[in-house]
């Protein structure tokens, strides 16, 4: 008799049931929704999303084409890297390994590069909303490759009990 443990949790175990290709286009235009609502939320608040250049120059940022480019293109690439790595693997343990590992990495890279946003001498409203929007993918990339953990199975524990 073979008795299988499950761990809880509504939405994740809702949307780990999802294909791995349904989890990252849905983190992603979420990500795409946050970003763009708090690119729109700056702007109202004041923000220019300019900042000085080496020169002393404003440059003008494309947002939101540059939100769009750079939330889309970094995350659907990271997050599809990582469930292909992870589906190459044979064993549930290894499979493991490499989400938790891409998690970390993930998160860790959006985080990492919110830090020239406080240096490049944005305007407050504007530093605040590019800082939040690499919190919101850091955070729904750990989402999402937990939504892929649950998926492959790896995080389940198998418990087998001899049949008499």
């Amino acid at each position: 008799m073979s008795v299988t443990v499950r761990v809880r949790g509504g939405f994740l175990r809702r949307v780990a049931t999802r294909r791995p290709a349904v989890v990252i286009a849905g983190a992603v235009a979420t990500a795409l929704g946050v970003n763009l609502a708090l690119w729109s939320a700056g702007l109202v608040l004041g923000g220019s999303f300019q900042y000085v250049e080496a020169d002393g120059s404003l440059h003008t940022t494309t947002a939101p084409q540059g939100v769009i480019t750079m939330t889309v293109l970094p995350m659907s690439g990271g997050l599809a890297l990582a469930a292909l790595l992870a589906a190459a693997q044979r064993r549930a343990v290894s499979r493991r390994v490499v989400l938790r590992s891409a998690q970390a990495i993930g998160a860790g890279a959006a985080l990492a590069t919110a830090a020239p946003t406080f240096t490049a001498g944005f305007d407050t409203p504007s530093t605040v909303a590019l800082g939040l929007m690499h919190a919101v993918i850091a955070a729904l990339v750990v989402l999402a490759l937990e939504a892929l953990v649950r998926r492959s199975g790896a995080d389940r524990a198998v418990v087998t009990q001899a049949a008499r």
